[in-house]
């Protein structure tokens, strides 16, 4: 497979490079990138090279890279404002997908009416459209921790993550994570009821809300904190068994790991407590599993795709992650913006 990469240089919270890596180091011919500017896109390009023995040509926007490079896919890890024009350029193309969070968004617009067209366009087409959304590949992990706990029906469900965004901004950034790990405990095509936001001090935001679907009833709750530094905690409860992702940061292995602590705890105490429950201690005795990186669980997933080929039709959680994700936004900005 011959993949393009659409923002691999690490900037920030960049996640392009790793996806770069990740996908070279599973077999696929990681053979151009995109960049805004020519110093950025040698910058990126010399990193690939010393840090992972890629070669790779460099192109200043999507267009010229496809109209140059025979391409099976693309990873769109670029900001959110440009995911739509840069998936219709695949579309075009007849390219495979994988995007960042969120698909798409743009703050006050109706961005399911956005998305629609591309999802369905990429399903009649018969290709892959994957977004960047790891979580429910933690849930094997899961499993092993806690072997009945999605064994009924799953009627709670909490998760703590580390947005680098504030306030309402935390929405687009993190919700999405919450809303794919949802969709995949319980069916599709639900209502969100009673959206609550409360934004304690600055740095934080509790969102609150109950999905209706035809298995029942969950309810749901987010923690959100801006950590000052690695590891940023994160973890997730189904149906009040939690785990937490911790980190052993001598190797970076990742673990989840059980507790009695309750993430709502970890997130009032504050950023230095979050970024402590998220270490792994060396003790071996701690209740935990492994955790296989899940972004790489998720590539590998995507290559396995997009070599299949699309015969699932539309996946619905694509365009229920967007519709959710603007009404909740909504609530934010009417909540807790004014």
């Amino acid at each position: 497979m011959r993949i393009g990469i659409v923002g691999a240089r690490r900037a920030e919270q960049g996640i392009g490079q790793f996806v770069a890596r990740d996908l070279a180091a599973l077999g696929a011919d990681v053979v151009a990138i995109v960049g805004t500017r020519e110093e950025t896109i040698a910058v990126a390009a010399a990193e690939l090279k010393r840090l992972y023995g890629l070669e790779v040509r460099g192109y200043h926007s999507v267009e010229a890279m496809l109209a140059k490079e025979e391409l099976d896919a693309m990873a769109i890890c670029s900001p959110q404002q440009f995911h739509a024009e840069q998936m219709q350029a695949a579309l075009q193309h007849r390219v495979h997908v994988l995007c960042e969070k969120p698909l798409v968004f743009t703050p006050g617009a109706d961005n399911v009416a956005a998305a629609r067209p591309l999802v369905e366009g990429f399903a009649e087409a018969g290709l892959v459209l994957m977004v960047n959304q790891q979580w429910p590949y933690t849930l094997r992990a899961f499993d092993q921790c806690w072997p009945s706990a999605r064994a009924k029906s799953v009627t709670h469900l909490e998760m703590l993550l580390a947005p680098a965004e504030d306030g309402p901004g935390m929405i687009p950034n993190a919700m999405p994570h919450v809303l794919s790990l949802l969709l995949s405990c319980v069916p599709t095509g639900g209502r969100m009821e009673r959206p609550r936001m409360e934004r304690p001090v600055a740095g934080r935001l509790n969102v609150k809300f109950d999905y209706v679907h035809t298995a029942g009833h969950t309810s749901v709750q987010a923690w959100f904190i801006q950590a000052p530094r690695q590891p940023r905690p994160a973890g997730y409860a189904i149906n009040d068994c939690t785990v937490r992702r911790t980190i052993r940061m001598s190797d970076y292995a990742m673990f989840l790991e059980m507790g009695d602590q309750r993430l709502s705890e970890i997130a009032r105490g504050g950023p230095e407590l979050a970024v402590s429950a998220a270490t792994a201690d060396s003790d071996e005795k701690l209740q935990r599993v492994p955790l296989e990186d899940p972004l790489r669980l998720l590539l590998a997933d995507f290559i396995s795709r997009c070599r299949a080929g699309n015969a699932r039709g539309v996946d619905p959680a694509l365009l229920d992650n967007v519709r959710l994700l603007d009404a909740l936004y909504a609530a934010a900005v009417d909540q807790i913006a004014k």
